[in-house]
């Protein structure tokens, strides 16, 4: 063949080459695809198989993870719930002076009590109305919006999900855990089932009868699927708890919960509590429903999909159900036991090509708002300052520039958690403690524990972490816990 019809045949090659590549990029910039979050309660970082659990089971999350891609260094903004559900739904700090909840909805009551070193700041009892939520911004933009589960972000109806961009709210409403976990639910925002209907169940069919409704009205659709398991209280159906008591005799692990001493609070070494494992199948359970409703209304590949837990696993006495190990502390504590989270997502239009990875690059709850606005190639709400920033580039493998990011934690929690701050910046983690403003300072990659404070090794690097941080928080005009006034005889 004459040379120059080869060369002139390479470069149309090539040419239709690039026209589909370049058509292909301009349908994933201009479709709107549906957007399933699916956010579980109380999550801990290990209590995935694919995380490294031996004793609990979750093949279908296992399987999305398969199909998506796996973030092992992502975070709540906050190590207890209410606060990460305010900073998924507003794009920022939940700290900041404009959203006020760095503690749970409920708290004050708690925060009230004096034999504590310090006095803890107000905290809202709801997220303001003014802040446009992910919700409204898609509800916006031609989305059909659905929240089902829990929402713990207002202790009022004027301030729960059909208030706050949701065109429908199932079990949404004040409280942050359902009293019961089976029917009758005593809760004004769903209708009993069955006596001894199991909750997660229920609202795993809510989904998918949600998404059967909206493939038949063809509009793309976001819905909130927040679980109230594994939250307490930790029941789940008899015949799942002993199939995982069953599991427990064969794996020979402990009955009982093995508790380490770690600076006067103890925290749970083991994972073996079959009605834990079996709420967290109930769970796994659940996602699966809805990844095989998508699959079966061909669904899946015009659906980004995100799996995240709003706060580390119980792992105190009168709460520890689980252990977080090889992470320190959890739910409720500054340590990565309470803010690394199990976080997976998938959208295969830019994800398939390397699905089944790792990403070990850090992210942040309020990170959610600006991804799927991305994603869904929809508009930032004018009025609306995201503090989060898109992990779009994370999913097209490529980099994201951020260099740190943030917690602010003023209060004690009911784990016997203690006030304090954080910044994370590359391997370095710096919490500073307000009792007696004490800074700890951990090397993340060599020290994913953090057993050994580094603080005194490295004072310019604590002086310029402390530096950054505390610049953050004025940012955001945050609130500090204030000491004591010594009681006067």
């Amino acid at each position: 063949m004459n040379l120059n019809v080869i060369k002139h045949s390479v470069v149309f090659a090539l040419l239709v080459c690039s026209s589909i590549q370049l058509k292909a990029q301009l349908k994933v910039d201009e479709v709107k695809p549906n957007v399933v979050f699916i956010l579980v309660d109380d999550l801990g970082w290990m209590d995935l198989g694919v995380q490294g659990s031996t004793f609990y089971q979750t093949p279908r999350v296992d399987e999305l993870a398969s199909n998506g891609l796996r973030f092992t260094d992502a975070y709540a903004a906050n190590p207890v719930c209410s606060p990460t559900r305010a900073s998924i739904m507003s794009g920022k700090d939940p700290a900041d002076v404009s959203v006020n909840i760095s503690n749970w909805i409920g708290a004050q009551l708690y925060e009230k009590r004096t034999n504590q070193a310090l006095i803890q700041p107000g905290v809202g009892d709801h997220l303001p109305l003014e802040e446009i939520t992910m919700a409204e911004a898609f509800q916006q933009q031609g989305y059909t919006t659905q929240f089902i589960g829990k929402w713990h972000l207002g202790e009022t109806e004027e301030f729960w999900p059909e208030k706050q961009g949701f065109d429908d709210n199932i079990a949404g409403w004040s409280r942050g855990n359902p009293g019961s976990f089976f029917a009758p639910y005593n809760n004004p925002r769903i209708s009993d089932g069955p006596d001894g209907e199991y909750l997660p169940y229920r609202l795993g069919n809510e989904a998918v009868s949600f998404i059967e409704h909206s493939a038949k009205e063809k509009d793309p659709f976001f819905l909130f699927l927040s679980m109230y398991n594994v939250h307490t209280p930790i029941e789940a159906p008899k015949d799942l708890v002993a199939r995982f008591e069953k599991r427990r005799d064969q794996l020979k692990l402990s009955k009982k919960g093995a508790y380490k001493l770690d600076e006067g609070v103890e925290s749970r070494t083991n994972q073996s509590d079959a009605t834990y494992a079996a709420m967290i199948w109930a769970m796994d359970s659940v996602v699966g429903m809805v990844q095989d409703k998508l699959d079966e209304l061909n669904l899946t590949k015009e659906t980004a999909i995100v799996f995240f837990s709003d706060n580390g696993g119980l792992s105190s006495p009168g709460y520890g159900v689980t252990s977080n190990l090889p992470l320190r502390g959890g739910k409720g504590f500054l340590y990565e036991g309470g803010i690394r989270e199990p976080l997976i997502i998938r959208y295969d239009p830019l994800t398939s090509s390397h699905k089944g990875s790792v990403v070990a690059e850090p992210v942040i709850s309020h990170d959610f708002y600006p991804t799927l606005l991305d994603i869904a190639n929809l508009e930032k709400p004018k009025n609306q300052e995201l503090e989060g920033v898109s992990l779009k580039p994370l999913l097209s493998q490529k980099d994201l520039a951020r260099e740190s990011i943030f917690w602010h934690y003023p209060h004690y929690s009911p784990q016997k958690g203690k006030p304090g701050s954080a910044i994370r910046k590359g391997d370095y983690k710096l919490i500073h403690f307000y009792e007696n403003n004490v800074d700890e300072l951990y090397n993340l990659k060599e020290d994913i524990g953090e057993t050994n404070n580094i603080a005194k090794e490295h004072p310019q690097l604590v002086k310029e972490l402390n530096y950054e941080l505390f610049e953050h928080l004025e940012k955001i005009n945050a609130s500090y816990p204030v000491k004591r006034p010594i009681k006067v005889d």
